[in-house]
């Protein structure tokens, strides 16, 4: 079993099995802080975080970030994103709650490091925990039982030390009517747009203008760096001919594989729903409960529950009698999935309460679990061999050329004695699309990291190896005005026609200070008014306007008295003038509808700040030496 998942180490079916783990392994950490690893990076306390612990967290991290960003995850964005910061803070942080927990006298028992680990979904296999997969997926990842339940057993302390901080958080009534107060408040503005290209046609340009701001924009003409590269191509389908598949591999994979193949149970079920939700009062709470058990009782007389379902369900399937078609029962809400567990054909569940309502259900057949028998997914699996054979007959190739190459080597010389195509880009720049192959990030990378004449190792770009030779590198250069001299002039007068509009829009502004009516200024001057309708404080985006969270911060705090807006806003290339036309009040009788949910919400985030200020004091209070050089 473990040779197998070595030897398929590159299929889609094993990947996800390992993901599933390095997931795991990002958030409970590997190393056990202890000072036999290596060299220190950080010291939290007198409690020492090794260099080794640092790169194992800081590669699980960029695992999870490679799997998001996929190619385009560059060292650039990495630096933006302070990875490798943020990996030694989680650290870090992690130590810091491990020695709170100790200092509260927190444990964890036998029970409940059991029960975390049985039910984790990266051991589960038919629906339960399966010490084999456990077992291999440990091996493969190179750790023991122990070391793997030590650091779950931390996880597990952590979150207690996050339950106790995060059990302080509390929001009264008054606080979330407060809240609530400012969030249903609402405002419809009158506006005015004033868009910069709407004045660049009447900027006027002469050559002295635009010289002069060729000369001060030099850089921004910059032609950049090009190269022209000679590579060989390892792709995957030029070798789906010569793979060879056994009878054996064919059933391997299927023995490996049979709950993909398996058809889950399938109920036909009808449901009767007798909507009530969380928002509702209690009397109409109670008033639908009897409704839906006036209709069980009717069924359990012998009445056709057909017949209810068209006369008395809330649910759109009511109209067809309550008719579901084939389900599957795991695909069911928790509350209904338990109380048909255990019904079989020709049975009606109790009344099943759920956020939306009362439901009742019958079972009208059941279809037991199959295994699709091999010959029928036979060549289903011989089209996936296929392609992970040629994959890997792709990947040997692209590693027996890598052998050849020397330092100072000809690889047109190599292509012609190892009789391979060599393809030719033609001279690209590295955001520019590459003849035949496209926009591809890796391969632009991999050849502007090169120097003349240098080959590259090979790279994967989406399956496909490459290896590169660059053999010619222009360098970047300012080019003379007259390469540039339109671009430039539009340039100009793009920046006039912003600097025309913002003038126009402060002027209008102006004068309303001084006392104009918004209706004298907008006839006189020949503007549109539009407007929003009515928006919230919570409302992503303005109606008509957009995204603009300026304007959003400025119009709730404008009154009747005081309608217009003292500034002028700016989006894009639009410059807005805003007046308040409306405002309602929050409606104070839909607080009761909403004042639970609300204050669940506002608890939850409540105890995220609770936390993250707990955990910024007990850095402020710590004694945290970092050695930062090993993470330039």
């Amino acid at each position: 079993m473990l040779d197998l998942m070595r030897k398929h180490a590159k299929s889609w079916f094993i990947q996800i099995a390992l993901f599933a783990v390095i997931l795991v392994f990002v958030f409970w950490g590997i190393g056990s802080f202890s000072e036999d690893k290596g060299n220190r990076i950080a010291t939290v306390n007198n409690q020492h975080i090794t260099i080794s612990e640092y790169r194992e967290t800081y590669e699980n991290l960029l695992k999870r970030y490679q799997d998001v960003y996929k190619n385009d995850l560059s060292e650039k964005l990495i630096s933006q994103l302070n990875l490798k910061e943020m990996a030694l803070e989680g650290l870090i942080e992690r130590a810091l709650l491990v020695q709170e927990a100790e200092r509260l006298d927190l444990k964890v028992t036998q029970k409940e490091l059991k029960e975390s680990i049985m039910n984790h979904p990266a051991f589960q296999k038919d629906g339960g925990f399966n010490h084999y997969q456990y077992m291999n997926l440990l091996r493969y990842n190179r750790m023991t039982p122990e070391d793997f339940e030590a650091s779950q057993k931390r996880d597990l302390l952590i979150k207690k030390v996050e339950g106790v901080i995060k059990d302080t958080a509390k929001i009264s009534n008054k606080e979330a009517l407060d809240i609530y107060t400012l969030e249903d408040e609402s405002v419809n503005i009158e506006f005015i747009r004033l868009t910069s290209p709407s004045f660049t046609d009447k900027a006027k340009v002469s050559d002295e203008e635009t010289k002069d701001y060729f000369l001060k924009h030099k850089e921004k003409y910059q032609i950049p760096a090009k190269v022209n590269v000679q590579y060989l191509s390892f792709n995957p389908k030029n070798y789906e001919s010569k793979v060879e598949i056994t009878e054996e591999n064919i059933n391997d994979y299927y023995q490996m594989n049979k709950e993909k193949f398996t058809l889950p149970e399938k109920i036909q079920a009808r449901h009767i729903l007798i909507k009530s939700l969380p928002d509702d009062d209690s009397e109409s709470v109670k008033k639908a409960g009897n409704k839906a058990g006036n209709i069980l009782s009717e069924i359990q007389k012998g009445a056709d529950f057909a017949t209810l379902a068209r006369a008395y369900s809330d649910d759109p399937s009511g109209k067809k009698g309550g008719e579901l078609g084939y389900i599957e029962r795991r695909n069911l809400m928790g509350q209904i999935r338990e109380a048909i567990s255990s019904l079989k054909a020709g049975e009606v569940s109790p009344i099943i309460k759920s956020p939306f309502g009362f439901h009742i259900l019958k079972i009208e057949k059941v279809l037991n679990p199959r295994t699709i028998p091999l010959k029928e997914v036979r060549l289903q699996i011989v089209s996936i061999l296929r392609q992970e054979m040629a994959q890997g007959l792709a990947d040997e190739k692209a590693e027996d050329v890598n052998a050849m190459i020397i330092e100072g080597g000809n690889l047109k010389k190599l292509a012609s004695n190892i009789k391979m195509d060599l393809h030719e880009t033609g001279l690209f720049a590295i955001e520019e699309s590459i003849k035949e192959l496209g926009r591809n990030k890796p391969f632009s990378d991999a050849a502007f990291s090169l120097k003349k004449d240098e080959i590259s190792q090979a790279i994967k770009s989406s399956g496909v190896n490459y290896i590169l030779q660059v053999i010619e590198r222009v360098e970047p250069r300012i080019p003379e005005l007259r390469e540039v001299k339109d671009r430039a002039k539009k340039d100009v007068q793009r920046e006039k026609g912003e600097t025309m509009a913002r003038a126009k829009a402060e002027g209008l502004v102006e004068e309303l200070r001084m006392g104009k009516k918004w209706e004298h200024l907008t006839s006189e001057n020949k503007l549109r008014v539009e407007e929003t309708g009515f928006f919230r404080r919570g409302d992503s985006i303005i109606p008509n306007i957009g995204y603009a969270e300026e304007i959003k911060k400025h119009v709730f705090s404008l009154t009747p008295n005081n309608p217009y807006a003292d500034r002028v806003f700016h989006t894009n290339d639009t410059y807005f003038i805003v007046k308040l036309k409306s405002k309602k009040d929050a409606d104070e009788e839909k607080f009761s509808l909403v004042k639970d949910r609300l204050k669940k919400a506002l608890i939850e985030q409540k105890k995220e700040e609770i936390f993250q200020a707990w955990i910024n004091s007990l850095k402020a209070r710590a004694e945290i030496v970092k050695d930062l050089s090993h993470i330039r």
